[in-house]
Parts: structure tokens; C-alpha cells; sequence
């Protein structure tokens, strides 16, 4: 059992960074990204295409390293994302599990290979969020009030 709430910090700036964010697929046209970063203060270029069936795959991967990387202070052990669904519409969602998040067939994403823009990590209560991520430096749980 874990309280999800503890990893709202870091984990909902990460997901909020993709609101009002242009996405786009790093293989794009050379072109086509210059025009989205000179029009665009607020972007992310992901390794896949930006579907909802991959975005899912990058919010799953996203909420699993906050999650490995994050010092347990509250006696959670085992604990590991099961899945985590999209919703693109009232009715349509694109659900992701862990052998979805890592599949070869669908496209290999590494955390390395997602770029924010500045004006996003800017955003950010701690702007070397994504860094921390990166680098495995562990985010700290505080210990809950009136805990021994």
C-alpha cells in the first residue's frame, strides 16, 4: 500500500509540464521543431510519436522512476506502478502496464532522450528536477507528523 500523495511533488510537475505544451516527435523535420521552439515558449520533445497510447508509455516510465528514485521514510516496501491510464475523451483512454511501458516493438524511450524546454523547468518549484531525475538523486519523503 502507498500513499500516492506523497508523490505529488515532483511527479505532478512533471505531468503538469505537458499541459499547454507543444509535443512533438523528435524525428520530425529539422524545420518543423525550430518553427515549434521559435513560436513556442512551452515544449517537450519526446522520443516517440506524441499519441495517446505513447504518452501513456512516457507517463508510465515517468511516475516509475519518481517512484524508484524516491527515499521511503514512511516503512513502503515493494512498491511498483501497475499502469497508468490516458484519457483522451470522455469515453477513450489508452491504458499502459509495465511490459507496454518498456516494449521494444512499440518504440524504446529513455528519460534521457525527453527534452523540456526552459520556459516548463522554469515552471518547476526546484529547477533541477529533471536533472535529480535523471542522475537517480533520491527525493526525500518528509516523515508524517507525530511519527516516533
Amino acid at each position: 500500500m502507498y500513499d500516492f500523495g506523497l508523490l505529488k511533488g515532483p511527479l505532478r510537475e512533471l505531468y503538469d509540464s505537458f499541459d499547454h505544451a507543444f509535443l512533438f516527435w523528435r524525428e520530425e523535420p529539422g524545420e518543423f521543431q525550430r518553427a515549434v521552439q521559435s513560436l513556442s515558449r512551452r515544449w517537450v520533445s519526446l522520443p516517440v510519436s506524441p499519441t495517446a497510447e505513447q504518452l501513456s508509455r512516457v507517463f508510465f516510465l515517468l511516475a516509475d522512476a519518481v517512484l524508484r528514485n524516491t527515499r521511503k521514510a514512511n516503512g513502503e516496501k515493494g512498491v511498483r506502478v501497475h499502469s497508468v491510464i490516458l484519457h483522451e475523451t470522455a469515453t477513450g483512454c489508452a491504458q499502459c502496464f509495465r511490459r507496454d511501458a518498456f516494449s521494444r516493438a512499440m518504440g524504446v524511450i529513455g528519460l534521457k532522450d525527453i527534452v523540456f524546454s526552459d520556459a516548463v523547468k522554469r515552471d518547476w518549484s526546484d529547477r533541477g528536477l529533471w536533472e535529480k531525475l535523471l542522475s537517480g538523486r533520491p527525493f526525500v519523503h518528509p516523515v508524517p507528523t507525530g511519527a516516533p
